[in-house]
């Protein structure tokens, strides 16, 4: 049999060799949650990668969309079985991370400095380097970025929106405008003016976000990154970006489009700079 190494054979071998999976009541459910986490890691993830800062980050990424930490859990925990499941077989040569259930929002968010996005964008093709300087730039989830439309960009009131605008809305009115930042301005330009309104910005050119990860994973390896640096730590970058020039955090809570104060909140201890220079402020 050959080698077990991604994370789709890791499931597939699973499924058929793990007795409650294979015959219980909830391998439908199982099969959800485990394409929850192919998602958001591709399918040819390698087993190896999957470390407890790599669940972190999966864990980060569902509270960031604020799913509850029920459900947080439920995702996860399919995750590690397939790994303890691969090692009591042995077929993995590694212990599985262990990961503790969600119980707060604690921990710091994984992000890049600028000068490391600067890097991604400098060693990638055109098309990774607009969509990461984009993500950096906006804080915009990779589902939004690849469905964002040209209808969606206002260029006379340098503004677009994520997941609606004014008079065409979501049913549940669950959209954002976000100002168009100098670094993207041009990008926005090229691909809105002369495009049909109906056209993705992006979406066109990645029919679907698992080779954006692919690709995204092979650039992070290059610039030296541990594997639980992911796509979506670009919108953790944004947000901490923003906190460390002092945006406030109801203004950053409008622009991520978080529900929930207590999610934009952990931002707030994500680096020590705000709060060194808060102080500096007051004492000098």
């Amino acid at each position: 049999m050959a080698d077990i190494t991604t994370w789709q054979q890791g499931v597939e071998y699973t499924f058929k060799t793990r007795y409650s999976w294979k015959h219980g009541s909830g391998r439908k459910t199982t099969a959800i949650n485990c394409q929850h986490f192919t998602d958001f890691a591709g399918a040819t993830c390698p087993l190896k990668d999957i470390t407890r800062k790599f669940l972190k980050s999966y864990q980060m990424d569902m509270e960031d969309r604020e799913i509850c930490n029920g459900s947080i859990n439920r995702r996860v925990t399919p995750v590690t079985t397939v790994l303890s499941h691969l090692y009591d077989e042995e077929e993995i040569d590694f212990a599985p991370p262990r990961i503790k259930q969600y119980k707060e929002s604690v921990g710091r968010p994984y992000y890049f400095t600028q000068d490391e996005v600067d890097e991604l964008c400098s060693i990638t093709n055109n098309r990774l380097s607009e969509l990461i300087r984009f993500a950096s730039c906006t804080g915009g989830r990779m589902t939004e970025l690849l469905t964002l439309k040209a209808k969606d960009v206002d260029l006379e009131k340098n503004c677009l929106y994520f997941g609606g605008r004014p008079g065409f809305n979501t049913k549940n009115g669950d959209w954002r405008v976000l100002p168009i930042a100098d670094p993207i301005r041009k990008i926005v330009e090229d691909r809105v003016i002369g495009t049909h309104p109906d056209c993705s910005i992006f979406g066109d050119e990645w029919q679907n976000g698992k080779s954006v990860l692919w690709y995204f994973k092979k650039a992070t390896r290059q610039i030296g990154k541990e594997p639980h640096y992911v796509f979506h730590s670009l919108r953790h970058s944004f947000a901490t970006w923003n906190v460390e020039a002092g945006t406030q955090l109801r203004v950053l809570m409008d622009m991520m489009g978080h529900k929930l104060y207590k999610t934009t909140l952990r931002y707030a201890k994500a680096t020590d700079k705000a709060r060194d220079e808060a102080l500096a402020s007051v004492f000098g």
